[in-house]
């Protein structure tokens, strides 16, 4: 009866020691995920540390460590080769456009020269190929500034009615020539936002050009008092998993050949450095772009 005695509070002290034991461990490695979470969302260069003294969990924190300055050295690695490369794209594209203007202005001299019909078709193609190339490099170029760490555009209150009525006014030649008359919605009351003047410009005006190139004629525009503005258009050549690829970077489809592919990707940067949210949706043959900017009283 002694020695049951004896063996039962032997097992009744190695229990204790052994919850004592996994209670520890347990929060040990909640600190670990806690610290850890926290480094990848600060991005800092701490490291894990445990005060517990068991040998496994110590383990853990230790291995968990070296696969996070892996971890740093790869996304350092990442990050200097993608700002190299926006910086190579951006001085490329800024050394096209010179020879580019340059080529676009001697062929408006020379469309005024007596000329064949056929030599007038070639310069027609060359000017059409020019004038595509020089797009391209301008979007190249606004597209790695605005994608840049350093860039910081100064915010300002803006009235969301008047910068959008400039901006469809600025595409009435377009909107002519692609015999488009545009249906326009605005509230009675003024929408603020603060953020970039140039930015909510160029917001606009890509979006009434995406409609333009992809509409089969009409082109619906409605700002609402929440700030949600929505432009829509029947887009009938479109397919939906075209529709779906309109925001990837250079993606173009065979209906808009004068598309650079950055129109569309240039806006989805500009509305969420803005804290603004943009979604897309097709049917029925009809493109809705839909965004949402953040109001200012």
């Amino acid at each position: 009866m002694i020695w049951l005695s004896v063996i039962c509070s032997i097992l009744l002290i190695l229990t204790a020691v052994l919850i004592i034991k996994i209670y520890l461990m347990k929060k040990d490695i909640a600190e670990i995920n806690r610290q850890f979470n926290e480094v990848l969302r600060a991005d800092t260069n701490t490291l894990i540390t445990v005060d517990g003294k068991d040998k496994t969990v110590r383990r853990l924190a230790a291995d968990i460590n070296e696969q996070l300055k892996v971890l740093r050295k790869q996304r350092l690695k990442y990050e200097r080769g993608d700002s190299e490369l926006k910086n190579t794209v951006a001085n490329i594209s800024h050394d096209l456009r010179t020879p580019l203007t340059a080529i676009s202005g001697y062929m408006d001299l020379l469309e005024k020269e007596s000329k064949s019909a056929e030599a007038e078709r070639y310069i027609g193609i060359i000017k059409n190929r020019a004038e595509t190339l020089k797009q391209l490099a301008d979007d190249l170029f606004r597209y790695s500034v605005i994608t840049s760490p350093d860039y910081d555009s100064p915010k300002e209150r803006l009235s969301v009615n008047s910068v959008l009525e400039e901006c469809v006014a600025s595409q009435y030649h377009a909107l002519r020539q692609a015999k488009i008359i545009p249906e326009i919605h605005m509230p009675e009351s003024v929408v603020y936002c603060t953020m970039n003047r140039v930015a909510l410009n160029r917001i606009f005006s890509n979006l009434i050009e995406n409609a333009i190139k992809y509409s089969d004629g009409d082109l619906y525009i409605e700002l609402t008092e929440k700030g949600e503005i929505t432009v829509s258009n029947m887009a009938s050549k479109l397919t939906a998993i075209e529709a779906n690829k309109l925001f990837d970077r250079f993606y173009t489809v065979e209906s808009a050949r004068k598309s650079t592919g950055l129109g569309l990707s240039i806006v989805k940067v500009l509305v969420e450095q803005a804290d603004g949210t943009i979604e897309s949706e097709y049917s029925a043959g009809r493109l809705m772009i839909s965004i949402r900017l953040p109001l200012s009283n």
